[in-house]
């Protein structure tokens, strides 16, 4: 299994389909898909998701939920239990912020999404989010920047 943050979701829904970034991201799904990946969605990252979605709300999450590996993941008691783990090892070592440069209300929801994804053992959390990455790091959990998916190859042969 693999994790989703809402601004992964919202590349997919937003950009050119001709960008770089979408086919980027387009093929890591194509290619989760063919080897039957999960890929989790935390709640807290659908419901961001959804609020940025604006007139397209309808559209973009048929779109997304299409997908037939995509699982919303909610934020449950095993999850509960994990974020705070997640907060007693900051308030131990670096403080009740962490590493973080956010509000505290953003904080407690990065530490729901990054709880969510340590208690569904993700391989990795696939997000653009700064302070998201920070607290991963300060865990132990993997992530993946867009900027890191490769670039699929569009056509290796040429016809000049």
């Amino acid at each position: 299994m693999v994790i989703f943050d809402a601004n992964v979701l919202i590349v997919l829904t937003t950009a050119d389909d001709a960008s770089f970034e979408y086919l980027k991201i387009f093929n890591l799904i194509e290619n989760l898909s063919k080897t039957n990946t999960i890929v989790g969605i935390p709640a807290p990252s659908w419901a961001e998701f959804i609020i940025k979605t604006d007139q397209a709300t309808k559209d973009a999450i048929a779109l997304v939920k299409g997908l037939p590996n995509l699982r919303v993941l909610p934020f449950d008691e095993a999850s509960a239990c994990e974020a705070a783990l997640i907060l007693r090892g900051a308030l131990a070592t670096t403080g009740k912020k962490g590493h973080s440069e956010s509000d505290w209300q953003k904080i407690k929801f990065d530490r729901q999404i990054l709880a969510i994804a340590r208690v569904k053992n993700a391989a990795a959390i696939y997000t653009d989010d700064e302070n998201l990455i920070k607290e991963a790091n300060r865990v132990g959990q993997a992530t993946i920047q867009t900027s890191e998916i490769p670039v699929p190859q569009l056509q290796a042969n040429l016809d000049l």
